[in-house]
């Protein structure tokens, strides 16, 4: 005979410590799926099939939706870890227990859920997630503040603070000076026709020519 497959509890953790945080507040007399749905901003279908039926698994609440000794330990920091043992040993089995004693080995636990259910991947992951925090017992994993997504503001923007375009520098140039105004000056064409003795030293030749630039390209 086929070994009869079983479901475990698949409680996402951010209703958990969402409901924690909740109850620490305030304690209801019976949770209902319009409760959960306000407290945990979800349909009330999906609060009656995802979330209900988990609590009462985990005995936070009984048959009617009403709370008891448990719900009031289990909001208690004091009291936390022992509910959360209290829960292992009624919910799950001891070969599992024994196969995986510790928070850190999530990948076995889905392992062991995977074989044990035929459940998917997904059902598989909620699973032991949720069992891997009843191992840890830690309540200062208690987040501060429910994860919200914030979202940026969006700024409406007026006609009158739209961007104006970048004023326009005016073009500013100087003005052009014409070449009719700068005064004239004849152009002068020298051509000079030098004759060197063929018996004249080089620096006595090197000397003949800085005279001439001293004395044709120099003023004053």
């Amino acid at each position: 005979m086929a070994e009869q497959k079983k479901s475990y509890p698949m409680l996402p953790i951010a209703h958990w410590w969402a409901l924690r945080k909740k109850f620490k507040q305030s304690i209801p007399g019976v949770v209902t799926d319009n409760y959960l749905a306000t407290v945990l901003e979800m349909g009330a279908n999906s609060a009656r099939a995802n979330v209900l039926p988990f609590l009462k698994t985990l005995g936070i609440i009984d048959e009617e939706g009403k709370t008891g000794e448990r719900a009031r330990q289990w909001r208690d920091d004091g009291h936390y870890a022992s509910v959360c043992k209290e829960i292992l040993k009624e919910v799950y089995p001891q070969e599992l227990r024994d196969a995986v004693a510790d928070a850190s080995q999530r990948d076995k636990a889905e392992s062991w859920f995977a074989r044990k259910t035929g459940a998917g991947k997904a059902a598989v992951g909620r699973m032991a997630v949720l069992y891997c925090v009843l191992l840890e017992a830690d309540a200062s994993k208690q987040p501060e503040e429910n994860a919200q997504r914030v979202r940026p503001e969006k700024k409406t923007v007026r006609k009158s603070e739209a961007a104006a375009p970048a004023p326009v520098e005016p073009d500013v140039r100087r003005p052009a000076v014409h070449s009719s105004h700068a005064p004239q000056v004849p152009g002068i064409n020298i051509n000079l026709e030098i004759h060197i003795s063929a018996d004249l030293t080089p620096d006595q030749i090197d000397a003949i020519f800085a005279s001439m630039a001293k004395h044709i390209y120099q003023r004053g």
